[in-house]
């Protein structure tokens, strides 16, 4: 062998080698082809013409969902559907609001609660106003400053306390339209 050919020759094999693995490396890369649905039994064979490219295979039709085949899934079959449900309400069955519905013994017992506040406060409004006016306070012998109220501006400790008091009935009414959105009846409700 002479002395050139075996440089040429080690670059024949090296080109070789790299052309093999390019092809190799790309038949790794392209997907597997996907099998074909067989054709229907009375459908003849298509003819295939010799000059034609190869028919690809078709990808299988996507199944478009309707609602009568939502409705027959098994709920824990991890598909999420979005709008109302159709089952029909039971009898007596209460509309839920937020998914929590309360008794009328809860609606009573915290409407109560808040109306026990007001009085106190009626009266401490009523004792800093006639203050405010320029009314005697406490006992016969000396005016003392009404209970609770600071020494500053009283007109503001005025305003405070009627803001509390619109408050609470605020919050009242909201337990009131609550209650009656939960379906309790106007009579148990205080």
């Amino acid at each position: 062998m002479n002395s050139r050919t075996l440089p040429i020759a080690a670059a024949v094999l090296f080109v070789a080698a790299v052309i093999s693995a390019t092809n190799a490396h790309a038949q790794a890369a392209q997907p597997a082809p996907q099998p074909q649905t067989p054709a229907p039994a009375s459908a003849p064979p298509p003819a295939q013409d010799s000059t034609a490219p190869p028919a690809t295979p078709q990808p299988p039709a996507k199944k478009v969902w309707s609602n009568e085949d939502m409705k027959g899934l098994d709920p824990h079959a991890g598909v999420s559907t979005v709008g109302k449900d159709d089952k029909p309400a039971k009898p007596g069955e209460k509309p839920a609001a937020n998914g929590q519905t309360h008794s009328a013994e809860y609606y009573k017992n915290k409407i109560t609660k808040l109306q026990s506040q007001i009085p106190p406060l009626d009266a401490q409004i009523a004792e800093l106003q006639s203050a405010i006016d320029g009314k005697p306070t406490g006992d016969a012998i000396k005016s003392t400053r009404p209970a609770g109220v600071k020494f500053d501006n009283w007109t503001n400790e005025l305003a405070d306390l009627q803001a509390k008091r619109a408050d609470l009935l605020a919050q009242i009414t909201a337990l009131q339209d609550e209650a009656r959105h939960d379906g309790i009846p106007a009579k148990d409700i205080p």
